[in-house]
């Protein structure tokens, strides 16, 4: 007999032998195998070794005991050159099978939350919170966001409004802020998300940031000072503004440079009791720099530095462009 032919033999046996009861008599068959042969009582031994390795919990040994059954092995009668490498295969397969459930456990372990929060300011109120990591959020008026914690990452959702981080490093968790379109990932850095209704806006005051657009799918990087667009359906795009604009809300100002008519509603609505929405083109030939506390003042002359006019529709005003 071959040494291929003791393997499959020794396997078979293996598989026969899990699942004998202690009168079986089958029991005499393989003590008569084993015995016949030093080359079977090593095979057998080496096999039954392997396999009681793999299977060091229940879990594992579930899976070792199904692909242990003696239909897995019962076709290999049809396969004859499969038959051949059928104990070696198999024991890949469940070597296979124990890495991807090692993996997927892993996984599923790295993905439980280990602390979640929700936060939310109403119209006119800024917040500043210190997370569990010793980062700090400033959270604008009219914004929500939810903070999860995991072992392996840092995940802010901001849903609506504007925010700025100012991240611990931990290049074990890297911090994560998503919205409908974007993903900024970064290890240490102080930067700003604002997610308007047309685009979201990502300025990084220091350290790096990688920002990716969702569809299509794009990544830049971006570094001290410089300020990336996200619109929906396009690439991500670096423009040319101060990102120090996007953290003066702060102190009480906003800065407007090259807005839409659309981008003044979104940021005005987050301080000013009335809703406030936005019709027509979106021509961006807004500029002026304002105390929030002036926003009413700014917005009933804002006719008078564009090309924009005011409605009231019942409890709502709208902001109509004329170009």
């Amino acid at each position: 007999m071959t040494a291929q032919n003791i393997s499959e033999s020794a396997a078979r046996w293996y598989i026969r032998m899990r699942s004998a009861e202690p009168d079986d008599l089958i029991r005499s068959q393989f003590e008569a195998w084993v015995l016949s042969n030093p080359k079977h009582r090593e095979e057998y031994a080496s096999i039954a070794e392997t396999m009681q390795d793999l299977s060091a919990n229940d879990k594992l040994k579930a899976i070792a005991d199904a692909l242990e059954q003696e239909r897995f092995l019962s076709r290999e009668s049809r396969k004859h050159k499969l038959m051949k490498t059928a104990v070696s295969l198999g024991v890949f397969i469940v070597v296979g099978l124990v890495s991807l459930f090692t993996v997927n456990q892993y996984e599923q372990w790295q993905s439980q939350p280990l602390l979640q929060i929700a936060k939310s300011n109403p119209v006119g109120q800024i917040s500043k919170q210190t997370l569990e990591d010793g980062s700090q959020v400033t959270l604008s008026a009219k914004s929500e966001m939810q903070v999860t914690y995991y072992r392996n990452q840092r995940h802010v959702l901001l849903k609506h409004g504007e925010a700025i981080f100012e991240v611990v490093k931990d290049a074990d968790r890297p911090f994560v802020v998503e919205t409908d379109h974007a993903k900024v990932t970064v290890l240490g850095t102080k930067f700003a998300v604002n997610k308007l209704s047309k685009l979201v806006r990502v300025s990084v005051d220091h350290g790096r940031v990688k920002v990716e657009s969702k569809s299509p799918q794009s990544t830049i990087f971006l570094t001290n000072g410089q300020v990336a667009e996200i619109m929906p359906n396009k690439t991500s795009v670096m423009v040319k503004r101060n990102a120090s604009d996007a953290f003066v809300f702060q102190q009480g100002k906003l800065i407007f440079v090259g807005a839409d008519v659309y981008e003044v509603a979104d940021t005005l609505s987050r301080y000013r009791s009335k809703p406030l929405s936005a019709q027509g083109k979106a021509n961006r030939n807004i500029s002026a720099v304002i105390n929030i506390k002036d926003s009413e003042q700014f917005l009933q002359g804002l006719s008078n530095i564009a090309s924009v006019k005011l409605e009231q529709n019942g409890l709502e005003t709208i902001l109509i462009s004329n170009d």
